[in-house]
């Protein structure tokens, strides 16, 4: 589970999630777009392990 903490993991949530919203109806892909910022905004966050 330490996976989580690393921001590279996250980065790869972003393009998953950017690649799921292109398949979705336009009035879901919003939601799909949302939860790209925030994962986008986790590997900012997020400091890289020792």
């Amino acid at each position: 589970m330490n996976r989580f903490t690393e921001p590279s993991t996250w980065a790869g949530f972003v393009a998953l999630f950017q690649v799921v919203a292109t398949f979705l109806p336009p009035q879901y892909s919003w939601i799909a777009h949302a939860v790209t910022a925030a994962a986008g905004s986790a590997a900012v966050g997020l400091r890289e392990a020792r």
